[in-house]
């Protein structure tokens, strides 16, 4: 292959890929009668795998995006504040991206997606209660036309 060959390629790759935003603010907020609803995704400690209960639910969100006529869906990872928080955006990150190649197997275009980081956004931390901190382990899917 040659060097432009390659070069070609690569972009293609990369032109395959959803986008990804380092803020939030990069996210386009829909809203109106038509949208879907939020979709949350919940994730293990320290994980970036999407579980096997929520593969489902990521399937019908892009089924009801798809007959909704979404036009953008925003892919924002979320942590808990347990453990370092340079960490914590790595994996916030790496969590929207397991979701948004879910979406895209689902049949969502790449090219509709933008993939964020939010990580310790919401500080549900109360040492006594798990459940508050996998609130926080999660990622949130939102539609916008």
């Amino acid at each position: 292959m040659t060097r432009l060959g390659a070069l070609l390629a690569t972009g293609a790759l990369f032109g395959a890929t959803p986008a990804f935003a380092q803020t939030v603010g990069n996210c386009a907020h829909g809203g109106g009668a038509n949208q879907p609803q939020a979709v949350w995704v919940l994730f293990d400690l320290g994980s970036a795998q999407v579980r096997g209960d929520n593969k489902n639910k990521i399937a019908e969100a892009a089924a009801t995006a798809k007959a909704r006529q979404v036009t953008s869906i925003c892919v924002i990872g979320h942590t808990d504040k347990l453990g370092d928080k340079s960490l914590n955006e790595q994996l916030a990150r790496a969590r929207s991206k397991a979701v948004a190649a879910e979406l895209v197997s689902a049949g969502i275009p790449a090219k509709d997606i933008v993939i964020a980081a939010d990580p310790e956004a919401f500080g549900n931390l109360s040492l006594g209660n798990l459940d508050a901190q996998q609130k926080d382990r999660k990622v949130t899917i939102l539609f916008s036309r």
